[in-house]
């Protein structure tokens, strides 16, 4: 497969490459590697995203090539394109608004290259594989088998960065002596020092950080003796701290931290809607949770957009919780904070 789709490169001259809405480091990481990589065998490329790079990403050498929005320059360059590539994203709907409607511009054939189980049927070709760890790892794969003199420092920083993010900086099960293989050949070929991808990823966070993380910890709910827990981040909290959007995601790997925690819930509330983001340790498959819900993903880290209020996006998630944890128990922190998060949410105390 990874011969018959450098074939594909080979055979058309202009390509586009998008990755999903709010893009994180294995999107950037992939989208960038995967597009330098092009541009090195001659080919033309256009980056073209519905939203902008976060700022824990943007550093990244080649960021500043990604385009957003619909300008005519933009839509031209789609429109003229011979082949439409498609990372870590394997559904329209994850592409956000901008790159949909440009891709109804599109007619040629599309490539899809991601790690995601389920993709739609509308791909001309795909190389996926679900067990990767992350995209990055078969652009890598990908490279490789062009020629691994072809990766530089500054696509061994993109990939570097997307393998790090996808698997919870080397931590999830995912990680294989594969894994750890290509993260050397990285750092030989002049990879960023992993302290410096580490740092701007997630040590990068605002003074106002912990007001937010406690606002949100003042709602932290456990379920199941404790092996649940569930958090809430609200349009209002983000506004009273202060705190971007972007920042909140790290929530979850601070619920993960706490003793016992075994699956974490995270309900951020948007501007249309709520997305929920799932995490689990071991052998609880937390994909079929997110599948519920119109979302999907891995076994230990998945997501779902659900098209509603904060306070129906959580009974909707609650009454969806997996067989193995259908025991409501609750424990929360304390009476009055159960009290100040209902009201934030605009729930009934």
């Amino acid at each position: 497969m990874l011969k018959r789709i450098l074939g594909v490169l080979h055979d058309h001259d202009r390509f586009v490459i998008t990755t999903h809405k709010r893009p994180d480091g294995d999107a950037i990481g992939s989208q960038l590697a995967l597009g330098k990589f092009i541009n090195a065998l001659g080919k033309e490329v256009l980056l073209f995203n519905s939203d902008p790079i976060p700022t824990t990403l943007d550093w990244i050498k080649g960021s500043e090539e990604v385009q957003t929005g619909n300008t005519l320059e933009n839509l031209e360059s789609v429109s003229k394109a011979d082949v439409f590539i498609v990372v870590d994203a394997n559904t329209r709907d994850r592409l956000g608004t901008t790159v949909e409607r440009a891709l109804d511009l599109f007619t040629g054939p599309t490539l899809l290259i991601d790690h995601h189980t389920a993709p739609e049927s509308w791909f001309t070709w795909m190389l996926r594989d679900e067990h990767a760890a992350a995209t990055s790892e078969l652009v890598y794969d990908l490279i490789c088998t062009y020629d691994p003199k072809m990766i530089d420092a500054d696509i061994a920083t993109a990939l570097y960065t997307g393998i790090m993010t996808d698997t919870g900086s080397f931590r999830f099960s995912t990680v294989t002596p594969k894994i750890h293989q290509i993260i050397a050949h990285l750092l030989e070929c002049g990879c960023t020092s992993p302290q410096v991808v580490y740092g701007h990823v997630y040590e990068n966070h605002s003074h106002a950080w912990p007001r937010l993380v406690s606002l949100v910890f003042r709602g932290l709910t456990f379920l199941n003796e404790g092996k649940v827990a569930y958090v809430t981040v609200t349009r209002h909290m983000l506004d009273v701290s202060g705190v971007d959007h972007g920042e909140s995601h790290q929530m979850s790997d601070l619920v993960m931290s706490i003793a016992g925690v075994e699956v974490m819930l995270m309900l951020t509330e948007l501007s249309h809607g709520v997305k929920a983001s799932f995490r689990s340790k071991g052998d609880h498959h937390v994909d079929g949770w997110a599948r519920t819900l119109g979302g999907g993903g891995h076994q230990n880290a998945a997501g779902a957009y659900i098209e509603t209020s904060m306070e129906d996006a959580l009974d909707l998630a609650l009454n969806s919780i997996p067989d193995f944890f259908k025991d409501k128990t609750t424990t929360n922190l304390l009476e009055d904070d159960q009290s100040y998060l209902n009201e934030l949410i605009g729930m009934k105390p």
